[in-house]
């Protein structure tokens, strides 16, 4: 395994916590024990040092997905990011297959409702990459029918199915499925 030269948060936490139970280390000392501990190609510097120590609340607020990046980003559109990764979670917890050419449409469906005009992002593949890591959304292979769903399909005729389920009443409409 080739050796580092930089630290993600959570090792940077580690050091913070390392820190924390040896109080009278010196930062030249931390920062040898980091080398080791981590394996990196070189010694931190002691302003690194001083700098990971100075933010050590900052880790200590970070969440996993936080935790496992090598640096924080800047998001350039938080809201459109919240409201496509809420839908996303929302999706998932409905068991909806999501395939990343509908994330991109339904990004690009929320930045028109948000209107960013001109700072509306290209969601290329790289944005949809991204986005996925930034909040632990993982590819998932479907099999069978689940496979095969025409989701254009569904969306042409949503509404026709609306409006013909208008006639009944809710206790009369039923989800069925072979499962």
């Amino acid at each position: 395994m080739k050796p580092s030269s930089s630290l993600s948060n959570d090792q940077k936490l580690i050091i913070c916590h390392h820190k924390a139970a040896n109080p009278s280390i010196k930062q030249s000392a931390l920062a040898n024990w980091a080398m080791q501990e981590f394996k990196l190609s070189k010694v931190p510097t002691q302003g690194t040092i001083s700098n990971i120590l100075i933010k050590s609340q900052q880790y200590e607020s970070m969440d996993s997905t936080e935790l496992t990046s090598k640096r924080q980003r800047a998001v350039k559109h938080p809201e459109l990011d919240n409201v496509l990764a809420n839908w996303a979670l929302q999706c998932q917890a409905r068991r909806v297959a999501l395939s990343g050419d509908l994330i991109k449409e339904k990004a690009r469906r929320f930045a028109r409702q948000l209107e960013l005009g001109e700072r509306t992002p290209e969601f290329s593949n790289g944005w949809l990459a991204k986005f996925n890591i930034c909040h632990g959304f993982k590819a998932q292979k479907s099999y069978g029918e689940s496979g095969s769903t025409d989701l254009d399909a569904i969306d042409r005729n949503m509404a026709t199915i609306k409006e013909k389920l208008q006639s009944y009443s809710l206790q009369d409409i039923h989800n069925m499925d072979e499962t």
